[in-house]
């Protein structure tokens, strides 16, 4: 995945970003995702966790709009000075062109399979940190990372500046592999390239049938 770190906003990219994002108040918490970080995750193909984070990104997005009140705007990716890393200034930027108040980056260290997973919630314009939100200590395996994203998304849902947290339905356990898969079908299709992003995508379903990113995702590519 080249082209991941360096943030800014796409119009077109923005179904590629979240499943859906529903229309709201003007006074409601605008918040877009950075990406998640993961450089000296080790384990793993440097490409597959490019495809992870990629992906990630997209699950943690819905899973806030699902968690919280909060309005989760699209971030596409475009260059970077350096692979596992995320562009805050960058990032920064893009979200206050989209009119979001608050950016979340996530970090995924991966150790052998050993995880750490948090997400730092920032203000947009001004940088400073406002909460870091770990997952729980119980998903601390390579094979729990869709139930640590929900943690996440159950964090930073219960912060006031989102609108406070509500209930949403378990995603339960997503095999990694359905994950890069879907990460990997995200990449293809920001390329332009919709046929192999369409294999991509019914790779991800056939591994985790109810990940529902990689179906919304192959409806939009017209698999």
């Amino acid at each position: 995945m080249p082209k991941f770190f360096q943030t800014v906003v796409v119009a077109g990219l923005a179904s590629i970003t979240l499943a859906g994002s529903p229309a709201t108040a003007a006074s409601q918490a605008v918040v877009g995702i950075a990406g998640f970080e993961t450089d000296g995750s080790v384990g793993l193909p440097r490409a597959d966790y490019d495809a992870i984070a990629r992906a990630l990104s997209v699950m943690l997005g819905n899973e806030i709009s699902s968690h919280s009140d909060a309005r989760v705007v699209p971030l596409a990716a475009s260059g970077s000075a350096r692979r596992g890393r995320v562009d805050i200034s960058a990032a920064r930027a893009a979200a206050t062109q989209a009119g979001a108040k608050y950016l979340v980056v996530g970090t995924l260290l991966d150790q052998y399979g050993d995880l750490r997973v948090e997400a730092r919630l920032l203000n947009a314009a001004t940088g400073d940190a406002v909460a870091v939100i770990r997952a729980d200590a119980g998903h601390t395996k390579r094979e729990q990372l869709a139930e640590s994203v929900s943690d996440l998304a159950i964090g930073l849902g219960t912060r006031s500046e989102l609108g406070g947290s509500r209930k949403a339905a378990d995603r339960g356990t997503t095999p990694v592999e359905a994950i890069v898969s879907l990460g990997q079908g995200l990449r293809y299709e920001e390329a332009g390239d919709r046929a192999k992003a369409a294999d991509a995508y019914r790779a991800a379903i056939k591994q985790a049938p109810t990940l529902s990113e990689a179906s919304a995702a192959l409806r939009r590519v017209g698999g």
